[in-house]
């Protein structure tokens, strides 16, 4: 359904989102934390969020689960053969920003347990029930099945646009428009990964859905959404349509739909505040990066501090004779997943790196695979005592320190659609990245080594080679159509697992090779620049300042209102 040009001024936003601040793992949640309020300043506050109740994960925040309110909406939805009932809880922020949450006694029950770390049958995952690994297409489809009846009990049947996000959003496309209560209803999907799914006939007739072509739910649900697909950085988008790793490996079936529909990037804004202090800022504005420097000693003695006091018995590695060590620091975040972060390409560029030159804290939170997925992460602490520290969970403590002292980031992604180079900047901490996504538009690159004609190439679409550098970016020098395609099906195939090493199972394979050498290249020209040059890596530091000013919500939420007025016409 179209909205009509004379209902746009009266049309409302809902941001429908299987992740939220209620069930956080990823970027999604932190994006669903800040984009929706910001559309509801900008639309004067017709805006919203559903999202599920995952009541075991949100029961781990005392606070978040008090601040849950009745709405006294309580419905049944049909799930196949069966009705299940359905109660809709609200919560509404200091500033009146309200999300429901939908509440079914048989789905969003994905297990967690607040310990740190969490215990591996239960980690605070809403993708992820181990006990129940089919309970994710479940639980999506449900939600997908109750969204419109909770838009029906709130009263918000006409001049709807539907914010989707990622594969379990997209169901919702189907079940709002074949619900005759709303009148008038536009469907737009933003994209935060390139996944789909496999939805069977039988589990698409759960919602009605048994005769929808395609058998992904993407290729079942693009055709009920409206507008371009959006994903969440303009060279993302780029890449999804023109990369081997999307349009021959994880999105062949879906390239059709994205030259039928369009795609449209557009990039998220800033999930950091500032947090430098402004003095030593302006200060290196006019060329003095001493004030800074010693903003950057004084939080990397900090970093020692929590390093020295910090020692869960479930992490792995030391770090030997921190208080001597002048060397760079790297530090590796965020969910482990084996097709996307490149912990591996990071493990192995360190092996291939002379030992001493640098420390190196990885804190993985442990994906699909669990704990057993990282034993090449656990072999490389071995291989490098003093010099490898792994927390192989959520780090709750000390977090902070750990971003703010380190010297540097390091982000390998094997795809990455938006990126979290800007959270490194926020807190004085360049960063070393793979050149692709969104890290290619957020990280202009040092010219050293590792800069190789792959990467001049793509950063040239965003940086002036002039450009204060923010960091290192490396990629594989371009290779042959036939060993890409050969190279990435192996990496996503992850038939090492259970019981193989990550590393192993990928060494020999020229992609996999080339992107070790590029990155193990990248991590020495980014010691060496530490070691020798500290005042080009003080203005690499203030270059990430002024990196800030690229990505703002403000621009986002004006760019997705432009894709709103063009399916409202």
């Amino acid at each position: 359904m179209i909205i009509s040009k004379s209902s746009q001024k009266n049309r409302t936003v809902v941001f429908v989102t299987f992740e939220s601040e209620f069930a956080p793992v990823g970027g999604l949640a932190a994006v669903m934390r800040i984009l929706p309020r910001r559309m509801a300043q900008a639309t004067g506050g017709d805006c919203f969020t559903l999202t599920p109740l995952f009541k075991h994960i949100t029961r781990c925040n005392d606070r978040r689960w008090a601040s849950l309110e009745p709405t006294g909406h309580v419905f049944n939805v049909r799930f196949g053969d069966v009705e299940h009932t359905v109660t809709l809880r609200r919560h509404m922020d200091a500033h009146g920003f309200t999300t429901y949450l939908l509440d079914s006694e048989l789905f969003f029950n994905a297990p967690c347990d607040c310990g740190n770390p969490p215990a591996p049958e239960a980690p605070c995952n809403p993708y992820r029930d181990p006990a129940h690994p089919e309970q994710l297409l479940q639980d999506a489809l449900f939600f997908a099945a109750a969204v419109p009846q909770a838009l029906v009990a709130l009263g918000k049947t006409a001049n709807l646009i539907l914010s989707l996000q990622d594969w379990q959003g997209a169901l919702a496309a189907f079940t709002v428009k074949r619900t005759p209560a709303l009148t008038s209803v536009a469907c737009v999907l933003t994209v935060h990964n390139p996944y789909d799914k496999p939805l069977s006939t039988a589990d698409a007739a759960q919602i009605g859905g048994q005769a929808l072509p395609g058998p992904t739910v993407l290729t079942k649900m693009l055709p009920f959404v409206d507008g371009p697909v959006c994903p969440v950085s303009e060279n993302f988008a780029e890449e999804l349509t023109t990369e081997v790793l999307h349009t021959d490996v994880y999105a062949p079936h879906l390239q059709k739909f994205f030259r039928r529909k369009g795609v449209r990037g557009i990039n998220n804004g800033l999930f950091a505040a500032l947090d430098f202090p402004e003095a030593a800022l302006s200060a290196a504005r006019e060329g003095d990066f001493g004030p800074l420097l010693a903003v950057k000693a004084r939080r990397r003695a900090a970093l020692v501090r929590v390093l020295q006091s910090y020692r869960p018995p479930e992490a792995w590695g030391t770090l030997a004779d921190l208080d001597a060590f002048d060397g760079p620091i790297f530090l590796l975040f965020g969910r482990d997943d084996p097709r996307q972060k490149g912990y591996d390409v990071a493990a192995a560029a360190i092996r291939q790196l002379p030992p001493g030159q640098a420390k190196y804290i990885f804190t993985p939170i442990p994906g699909d695979e669990g704990l057993a997925g990282l034993h090449f992460l656990k072999a490389l602490a071995q291989e490098r005592p003093g010099e490898v520290k792994i927390f192989p969970f959520r780090v709750a403590r000390g977090y902070v320190e750990l971003q703010r002292g380190a010297s540097y980031l390091v982000m390998a992604s094997l795809y990455e659609p938006f990126g979290a180079a800007t959270e490194g900047y926020a807190v004085g901490t360049p960063v070393v990245a793979r050149a692709t996504g969104g890290l290619v538009q957020q990280v202009a690159p040092y010219p050293s080594a590792c800069l190789n004609a792959a990467v001049r190439r793509r950063a040239a679409r965003f940086h002036d080679p002039q450009a204060c550098p923010t960091g290192f970016l490396f990629r594989e020098p371009d290779l042959p159509r036939e060993t890409l395609i050969a190279g990435w099906r192996r990496i996503v195939a992850c038939d090492y697992f259970p019981g193989g090493d990550r590393i192993a199972d990928r060494q020999g394979t020229p992609l996999f090779d080339a992107l070790v050498l590029e990155a193990a290249r990248a991590f020495q020209d980014a010691i060496t620049l530490y070691m020798n040059n500290p005042p080009e890596y003080a203005r690499m530091i203030a270059g990430g300042f002024e990196m800030l000013r690229a990505f703002s919500w403000e621009r986002a939420v004006r760019e997705y209102r432009q894709v709103y007025g063009a399916v409202s016409r």
